[in-house]
């Protein structure tokens, strides 16, 4: 008997993007609903990627049974989706403009449909010496050669994917190094065990809770019980920093797994991912698995398929781990739930706790929010009776919040202090030091200086590809270690730090404003005595970096560690006595609505992360703001000051929980050709609006306009913004222009509801 598969295709516009029809033939009897197939499609022997919805024993009425082609293979023998991810493959189409194809994809690895060999294309310099040498000199223009060089440098050798993962590149930034010599490629072999981090391990058993912890843990036993199906079970869990959320996290999964169901927790990024497992780990042993980006393919290609084959109940993992496919899921854990990395910033663009929302109602399982700096959003829905807010107010360690000082730095400019350090951090990081203590210092800016100017004329140095000022790096094989490297964070282009002006040819450059480099550089300057560990995108390329810094200062193998806003995130250290926020001021002016939002919540993190332990906790802001209302929630770790505060503003100016924001963005390589696309889209929309008067009456759409950032990569920007107290209506206006929109192919463009930057 013949079988018909609904096929949905990968790689098509959402024009065509709906389910195709194809005959089963009788030698692919293994195919099934979540089958990745390669299918004919279009003209000559052109063929199409796609995946198995639906099959039928009987054709659809409407199409002619000889119009019907075969399938042509199984990409894999079994099935590679399920269908719990095909419903919510359909909302996501719905919510975030991308096809089916593109959601299905979002939720396959690569590695699951490609993983076979046992051996992988891999890398490493031809002479080591020579590329110490020629970064030294500056012979490659491109900071993605200057990451492969330098990850090389740190690492005999690596797999071509690890490289890719680490260095941010394309596999032509490779072959292109090849090419000059600098490296060669190799074949090396490769194992399929599971990660380092979750073989075997001796187990923990679990400490008593507090009060509020079990207060807590009840609380999700009880929802785990309500049958409920239909309804949401969503609570936030807003505990202060160290007030033992992740303890909650592990007695409501112990009970959850004895019930008999599974378990999904995320986290925001991977700096937290190493902490976080060892304690599932030691507690839960081989029962969990951790799906992350830092993975190589055969870790993935082994993890994710005994994630599908239900082998492993407890799944851990950041923004893409969503999409794990268990099948009988009872606890949903979103830690940290303001963080913005849980937001896609490519197609599809969708937003990880929805996504967990609609997973939680799909199965009947109960969402954990938590926070001790949610989301003015995620408060609100608290507030109102959507989620059930559980509290956790205090400390499980004797030690109560760290105490903090504001210090106030135009008074350290008045008196001649102009450096980076106020005289007070510097005394009460000595007295630290001196106890032996350890301590963590913030500055949210990744580099040595912000931008090279010249004092004369005011020329500044910026992106010859991109519209921003290029920031200066320490070159960290050069002898002398200056910053002599002028580097664009968007494009990675690399320049030199010139003698002269080109504009009026003064000696008069210099470098404004501090990264972490120079943070670092002026700590081991004043503190010779001490052992500084820097964490940014810069030191944490390599598989494991992240885990070797924060091992190192855990084990108290060094006395300060200072680093961009992944030091503040979720780190337990019980020996840090000292918490420093340098420059707390750039962190408001953002230009972005959430910017305030962000800043108080780096900054209740960042003053955290001192006294967790025994030992008193101390923490300095230094700004010249004292009085903002911001500096001074944070000051006092008073989240629901802020909120009161901060929801104001957002009912005055129609921002989330009460309006929302809709933006669509045109880029391509021609100004013109880009704005008169966003400008036909504009009209089109206006057009719709006025056909629909009644039901768009409250819709705000503004003309096309350059984005903030105006060209990236050579790329012009333009940008459409909407307003709308209905997320619906919005959606359903970008989306309809978008698609009876005639297609430009040197312009692209993306619709983003509830972007999390604007920039």
């Amino acid at each position: 008997m013949d079988r018909y598969a609904t096929v949905v295709l990968a790689d098509i516009p959402r024009t065509i993007d709906k389910g195709w029809t194809y005959r089963i033939p009788e030698h692919l009897a293994l195919a099934n609903v979540g089958s990745s197939v390669l299918v004919p499609f279009g003209a000559g022997k052109r063929t199409a990627r796609g995946f198995i919805t639906d099959i039928k024993n009987t054709p659809p009425s409407d199409i002619p049974l000889d119009s019907i082609k075969n399938i042509d293979r199984l990409l894999k023998q079994e099935p590679v989706i399920t269908k719990e991810q095909i419903r919510i493959a359909r909302e996501m189409r719905r919510r975030y403009y991308c096809t089916m194809g593109d959601a299905l994809d979002a939720m396959v690895p690569p590695t699951v449909l490609r993983v076979k060999d046992r051996s992988v294309l891999a890398a490493r310099l031809v002479d080591r010496q020579e590329a110490i040498e020629q970064l030294d000199s500056g012979d490659f223009k491109s900071m993605k050669q200057v990451r492969v060089v330098e990850l090389l440098l740190e690492h005999e050798s690596a797999s071509c994917v690890e490289i890719r993962q680490a260095a941010g590149i394309t596999q032509s930034v490779i072959r292109t190094l090849a090419k000059r010599g600098v490296l060669e490629l190799f074949q090396m072999q490769v194992s399929r065990d599971l990660p380092e981090d979750t073989k075997s391990v001796s187990l923990d058993s679990a400490p008593n809770l507090t009060g509020d912890q079990k207060s807590a843990v009840q609380a999700i036993e009880e929802a785990s019980n309500r049958s409920g199906q239909g309804t949401l079970k969503e609570m936030l869990l807003f505990g202060i920093t160290g007030s033992g959320k992740t303890e909650v996290y592990l007695h409501a999964a112990e009970y959850v797994l004895a019930e008999g169901r599974q378990v999904l927790i995320l986290v925001p990024e991977i700096a937290l991912t190493p902490q976080m497992t060892r304690r599932l780990t030691s507690r839960f042993g081989d029962r969990v698995a951790i799906l992350h980006s830092r993975l190589t393919p055969a870790e993935r290609y082994e993890t994710w398929g005994r994630v599908l084959a239900q082998e492993i109940p407890i799944v851990v993992g950041a923004r893409s781990a969503i999409f794990a496919p268990l099948k009988n899921i009872g606890l949903i854990v979103v830690d940290e739930e303001q963080e913005s990395s849980y937001k896609a910033e490519s197609k599809p663009r969708y937003y990880a706790p929805d996504i967990a929302r609609i997973r939680a109602l799909l199965n009947n399982a109960v969402l954990v929010m938590g926070s001790a700096t949610p989301q003015v959003s995620t408060f609100w829905r608290a507030k109102e009776g959507t989620s059930r807010l559980l509290t956790l107010p205090g400390r499980i360690s004797q030690q109560g919040l760290a105490e903090v000082e504001i210090v106030d730095m135009r008074r350290e400019y008045a008196k001649g202090n102009l450096g980076l350090f106020s005289d007070r951090f510097c005394d009460l990081l000595e007295e630290t030091l001196e106890r032996k203590e350890q301590a963590m210092i913030l500055l949210n800016r990744r580099g040595f200086s912000r931008t090279v100017v010249c004092r004369v004329c005011g020329w500044q140095m910026r992106c010859a590809s991109c519209d921003i000022a290029l920031t200066t790096h320490v070159n960290p094989y050069a002898p002398d270690k200056v910053p002599e490297r002028c580097v664009c964070h968007l494009c990675d282009r690399v320049s030199r730090v010139p003698k002269l002006c080109p504009e009026c040819g003064s000696e008069e450059i210099a470098a404004l404003g501090a990264g972490t480099q120079q943070v670092e550089e002026e700590l081991n300057r004043r503190f010779p005595n001490a052992t500084v560990l820097r964490m940014d995108q810069d030191t944490t390329r390599g598989r494991f970096s992240h885990r070797e810094l924060l091992d190192a200062f855990e084990n108290k193998k060094a006395d300060i560690l200072v680093g961009t806003q992944m030091i503040a995130k979720g780190h337990d250290f019980h020996n840090v006595t000292l918490s420093a926020i340098l420059s707390a001021d750039q962190l408001l002016g953002t230009g972005e609505f959430r910017g305030i939002e962000q800043a108080f919540a780096l900054m209740t993190q960042a003053a955290g992360r001192a006294g967790r332990g025994l030992l008193k906790g101390r923490v300095i802001i230094q700004t010249v703001q004292p009085d903002h209302y911001v500096i001074r929630a944070a000051a006092q770790q008073d989240y629901e000051s802020f909120y009161v505060e901060e929801i104001i503003f957002r009912k005055r100016m129609d921002y989330l929980p009460f309006g929302h924001i809709g933006m669509v963005e045109f880029r391509g390589f021609n100004a013109r050709e880009t704005e008169d696309m966003a400008m036909r889209y504009y009209r089109m929309a206006r057009a719709l609006m006025g056909q629909n008067r009644a039901r768009f009456k409250k819709t705000e759409l503004s003309e096309p306009a350059p984005s903030p950032i105006s060209k990236i990569r050579n790329r012009y920007r333009f940008r459409i913004m909407a307003r709308d107290p209905s997320a619906e209506l919005l959606t359903r206006l970008l989306f309809h222009t978008a698609d009876h929109m005639e297609k430009h192919q040197q312009v692209s463009f993306f619709i983003d509801i509830d972007p999390w930057a604007t920039l």
